[in-house]
């Protein structure tokens, strides 16, 4: 049975792999056809450029490692240091092959619950994670929004442009206070198990509001955070050495981010939704478009790659060991569907015990 699903989830990783090289084969192709220059730029990129954007993109994935590590892995529930990679890589992984990034919470919960992490602890710290992750983004939106549109940072781009990434900060923030407002409503007697268990969810974000404040008093997490922002798009900086070209640092940061919208469309790894976003933003701005073309296509590919590459290593690692873990634990889940199985059996107990109230 194991053997079984093993199998099945190791032909649909591929399955996924293939799809992503597809569409990204396609978008390559699209744009050498259609954009004049991208082609010859390809041609000419320097290999020691390329080679230093790699290394950036490698050096963000071990920020991540280090993000992951610092918030999950706190007493009572420590992670190993090797476990805590496997996941991190391999939450990397996961964005990277499937629509919308939604792999890689599948690869968290699964890895961090087989370890014997409870839901709530789970949740709360993945709350935590989420708004350190994200805090490097929303102070460059502000900086770069302020800066661009009040012409008090080199280069150019249209005022909506600049305050867009400032926007997506306020609306996510407004999102997170409506949340944690109903959250702080609790569940009553009259609730239906559905919407007990949703309100019950929503009751750990405040939690994880007051985790990520004590979190902010290190220094490692925000380190972690950081790494991971400047040394992805610090990749994109290199591709764009790599094929000639040095366009006003601001622009290509406020490109790269907006661009990142283009992970939240069902596509895998975002591919087909990130570039267009990207060129979009570099052209508005006055960057010659075969070059933007080029310097895309580079990093996107040292970027999917390194990250598909060390993510699919990590879950094959993770997934061996769990393996073992559990034949040596005989009785204890492991993988999605038992996992699955879990929750649904966790939701009918929490449904019985509100009737019997």
């Amino acid at each position: 049975m194991d053997s079984d699903q093993n199998g099945r989830s190791g032909r649909r990783t591929l399955v996924r792999v293939a799809l992503t090289v597809a569409l990204f084969g396609v978008v390559v192709f699209a744009v050498d056809q259609l954009v004049p220059g991208a082609r010859h730029r390809l041609a000419q990129a320097s290999p020691g450029w390329l080679a230093v954007a790699a290394g950036l993109e490698l050096l963000a994935c071990a920020g991540y490692v280090l993000l992951f590590q610092t918030v999950f892995s706190r007493a009572p529930w420590l992670v190993r240091l090797r476990r805590g990679a496997q996941i991190a890589l391999g939450e990397l992984g996961a964005f990277a092959i499937t629509p919308t990034g939604l792999g890689g919470p599948a690869v968290r919960v699964w890895g961090l619950r087989a370890g014997g992490m409870p839901w709530r602890v789970l949740i709360v710290r993945s709350i935590s994670h989420g708004a350190i992750f994200n805090l490097p983004y929303a102070v460059a939106a502000v900086v770069l929004g302020a800066g661009v549109s009040l012409e008090l940072l080199p280069g150019h781009a249209p005022v909506l442009t600049a305050l867009a990434p400032l926007a997506l900060v306020v609306a996510a923030c407004a999102l997170y206070g409506a949340a944690a407002w109903f959250g702080r409503r609790g569940s009553s007697s009259g609730d239906s198990p559905r919407r007990g268990w949703v309100l019950s969810a929503l009751g750990t974000i405040p939690e994880g509001i007051a985790d990520f404040l004590v979190l902010m008093r290190r220094r490692r997490p925000l380190l972690g955070a950081i790494g991971w922002w400047a040394g992805d798009c610090a990749a994109l900086w290199a591709a764009f050495q790599a094929v000639g070209g040095r366009p006003a640092l601001s622009v290509l940061i406020l490109a790269y981010m907006l661009g990142q919208l283009g992970n939240t469309l069902p596509l895998p790894g975002g591919v087909g939704g990130v570039e267009p976003l990207m060129l979009g933003i570099f052209s508005a701005s006055g960057v010659n478009l075969g070059l933007a073309a080029a310097a895309v296509i580079c990093y996107r590919t040292i970027a999917l790659g390194t990250q598909g590459i060390l993510g699919s290593a990590a879950f094959v690692s993770l997934a061996s060991d769990l393996r073992r873990e559990r034949r040596s634990r005989p009785g204890s889940a492991e993988g999605p569907l038992s996992l699955r199985r879990e929750v649904l059996r966790e939701r009918r107990q929490a449904g019985a015990g509100a009737s019997e109230t």
